[in-house]
Formats: structure tokens, sequence, C-alpha cells
């Protein structure tokens, strides 16, 4: 395993894996995507696989990475839409790939929006029984039950199976309880990361919102159309259909809303996501924090970078 890796996070648009190839074409380095939606084949464009602005890169695909704009990004369609995947099952990948990285010579680049993920392989996450985590259950309370449930099927499929999906308050118990319970205490066999130094890309919120706005103004076309009608037709009952996206194009291609209604519902429920992604990264003190909107940004982030992989 690599004794230092890097991390990228932050809220949805920020422009993560944009950066994250700039600076592995700079500092010979690979990416894991550590995004829950990434993980899953066909859907490309409404989980912003491909970065939006540079329609000038190549993409090349393999079965076990993509090929960015001569990046490597692996964690990129690891199972179809309607397979199950764990943060667990994040944990394992990445202790297969980040010896692949360090074998190859190269530095290692963690870089997504789900913190549970990034929580889980570094370390940070305690799946150890106790008593109420009210922390915690503030953050999940700020989920919709279709989230609680995607994220409790993650955890502990039967008891997904079985429980009041309709009902938040059990919901936010159950992922709690799965989230401390005993069953999860193998995610401790995490990969050896000596330092994890995390970067986190943020901005005054009308900035994130507006980017995110006009991401979703430059993908809902029939590239988006098309994906998700592909999705629909192969997996009707892929529950990631009524997923941030997909859903609301999923209801205009039934006819149910119309497209300017479908486009504004995506927008609304990018800066809802937005805010319960810096819910969840308040809870990590060791983020760097680094606003995009500076003039500084990127040579601050080369200074970061350059003292961690010099240090």
């Amino acid at each position: 395993m690599p004794n230092k890796i890097i991390v990228i996070l932050g809220p949805t648009c920020t422009g993560k894996t944009s950066l994250a190839i700039r600076l592995c074409k700079r500092y010979n380095g690979s990416i894991i995507s550590a995004d829950s939606r990434q993980v899953v084949r066909y859907m490309d464009i409404g989980t912003g696989k491909i970065p939006s602005g540079e329609l000038d890169w190549q993409i090349m695909k393999s079965d076990d990475k993509w090929v960015v704009g001569g990046a490597d990004i692996y964690g990129y369609d690891l199972i179809d839409p309607d397979g199950y995947f764990s943060a667990y099952d994040f944990i394992k990948h990445c202790q297969k790939i980040l010896p692949r990285i360090s074998r190859e010579g190269r530095n290692a680049f963690l870089v997504g929006g789900t913190g549970f993920y990034i929580d889980a392989v570094t370390s940070r996450v305690s799946f150890k029984g106790g008593g109420p985590d009210f922390e915690l259950r503030e953050v999940l309370s700020k989920e919709s039950v279709e989230e609680l449930g995607y994220r409790l099927m993650q955890l502990d499929k039967n008891i997904y199976e079985s429980i009041d999906k309709k009902n938040p308050a059990r919901l936010v118990r159950a992922v709690e309880k799965a989230m401390k319970g005993s069953e999860h205490n193998k995610i401790v066999d995490t990969p050896v990361i000596e330092r994890a130094v995390h970067i986190g890309l943020t901005a005054k919120r009308d900035v994130l919102y507006g980017r995110a706005d006009k991401w979703v103004d430059s993908v809902f076309n029939d590239k988006l159309f098309n994906e998700v009608e592909l999705i629909i037709k192969r997996f009707p009952k892929s529950h990631r259909l009524r997923g941030l996206v997909y859903k609301s194009v999923s209801d205009f291609l039934k006819g149910s809303i119309g497209l300017e209604e479908a486009v504004q519902r995506v927008k609304f429920d990018l800066h809802s996501y937005i805010r319960r992604q810096q819910t969840w990264f308040k809870r990590n003190p060791e983020i760097k924090w680094l606003d995009i909107s500076k003039e500084n940004f990127d040579s601050k982030i080369q200074s970061i970078v350059e003292s961690v992989l010099n240090g």
C-alpha cells in the first residue's frame, strides 16, 4: 500500500475530477473515484463521469479503468444498475487498486463527493456499537426516504428488505444501527495509509448552486435522455432510476412532467445534495478547504500537493 494518499473532496460540480486529472498529469498520479453513483455502468452523463467543459479530452474505457485526458481513473463501472455495492465493497476495491498504483510508481488521488466512502477508506468511520449518535442522526434526517433506503441497502440488504421504507424515523435508526453494528466490524480491515491529506473544494453557496445549474443545462439533452432510456429498457426495476437526476429524467420521458419542470427539479435536488454533502464534510476537521472562485486557487493546490509528495 502507498504510505500517503491525497484526497480531493467537496460538493458536486466543484471540478474535483478535472482538477485531479490535471494534478495527475503534473505529478504522475492515478485517480480512484469515491462516488457511490459512478460505480454504476451505463450511468455516465447523469453522474458526471465525464468532466464538463473538457470535451477535447480523449476518453478510453477498459474492463478495469477509464483513461480520461491521459489520467487513469479507477472506480467507474463496477456494477450494473441493478447491482449491489456497499462501503465495504469500496474498501475491497481500494485494497486491490492502491497496491497496483504503488507498484506502477504513481501517486494515489482519492477523488469524490461520497463522504461515507472516503471516511471508510481513511478509517474515519466507526462501525462499532454503542449509544445513540445524535450527530449522525442529524445528518441522516436531512435525507429523503429514497436516499435513506439506498444507504441502508448498501449497509444491510436483509434489513432493507424487511423495513417500512416509507417511515423516515425507522430508516434513520436502521441506518445508524447498521453503520455501528457488529456485522460491519470487518470494515476495520482498511488500507494501511500512513498519511491521508484531505483537500476540500468549496465556494459560497450561490457559486456552488450556479455551477450545478450550469451543469444541468449543459447535460439536459438527447445524450442524457438516451442514457436513461437504455437503463429503463434493460434495468426497469433498478432503484437507481429513483435517484438523483435519473428520477426527474425518467418522469419526463414517461410524460408525467414537462421538460422545464424536470430541469428545475434536478437543479433543486442538486442544491439539496450540495447542502447534505457540506454537512457531512463538516465532521472532518482535517480538511484543508480551498475556495475554487479565488484567483490563487491553482497555486495553493499545487503547493499543498507538492508538500505532501515531497514530505
